[in-house]
């Protein structure tokens, strides 16, 4: 893992807060390739060596089909494994049969008609998230936001508005060049802002001399000056692109 220290160590804070039950929410943004799953998986592998419960779901290039709560449906299927956490799902699809209806084998009972109550899948994943969170902090990684269904959307604001309680944490992450000027996901990025104590990690490309580190950690040495100079300026720092360029 090359560079980030500052993304790192607001990382570490974050997870602080939450741990002392101040719930979290964190933006992670930059264009494809620069590094912001990297920094999901270090922030998870942070968040685990504090015994915190990691939860990780992510949005699929799927068009205007976009499967409702697709991220969030994978990263609570993560809890059925465990007897005690299926429970908890359980219990909370009892109250919400929508939540029943998308995690098929948590409740039997669940409808099976078309109509989602979006209100109350919403409040059963806050309670589910909350009620996790008594034995342990609870980290729920969302990636690739800009191709997320509406629902999922709706969800992400529905968390950063009403967790007020709860060690907690959700951590969202989207592509920035991706959002062109009528892109659903700007007017919730224009809401989301707003709220006091957001937290917002914008990542860029690497310096020339942390480009330097991350071909040298790939070639298994140091590679020579003019041609380090030269994939920086043609990858302009973006890491993706550089390995490629190594590649090729």
């Amino acid at each position: 893992f090359i560079g980030r220290a500052v993304e790192l160590r607001r990382v570490d804070a974050l997870l602080e807060r939450a741990a002392q039950g101040r719930p979290q929410v964190v933006l992670v943004s930059g264009d494809a390739g620069v590094g912001k799953t990297r920094l999901l998986l270090a922030l998870a592998d942070r968040a685990r060596r504090r015994g915190m419960r990691v939860l990780m779901g992510a949005s699929v290039e799927l068009g205007d089909i976009g499967l409702a709560y697709l991220p969030v449906v994978d990263a609570l299927r993560e809890l059925a494994d465990d007897p005690e956490e299926a429970r908890l799902l359980a219990g909370a699809a009892t109250t919400a049969p929508g939540l029943g209806r998308l995690l098929p084998g948590i409740d039997p009972a669940a409808p099976t008609g078309d109509a989602l109550d979006q209100l109350q899948v919403l409040d059963a994943v806050r309670a589910v998230l909350v009620g996790r969170a008594q034995r342990s902090p609870v980290l729920l990684v969302l990636e690739d936001l800009h191709w997320a269904d509406r629902a999922t959307r709706d969800l992400v604001a529905f968390l950063a508005r009403t967790l007020r309680s709860g060690r907690v944490t959700v951590a969202v992450s989207y592509r920035s060049d991706e959002l062109h000027r009528r892109h659903p996901l700007r007017p919730l990025l224009a809401e989301l802002v707003r709220l006091p104590g957001l937290e917002r990690l914008e990542l860029g490309p690497f310096s020339r001399a942390e480009l330097a580190e991350h071909l040298a950690a790939i070639a298994g040495a140091p590679l020579p000056a003019d041609q380090v100079q030269g994939i920086h300026e043609r990858s302009g720092g973006n890491p993706f692109y550089a390995e490629q360029l190594l590649a090729a």
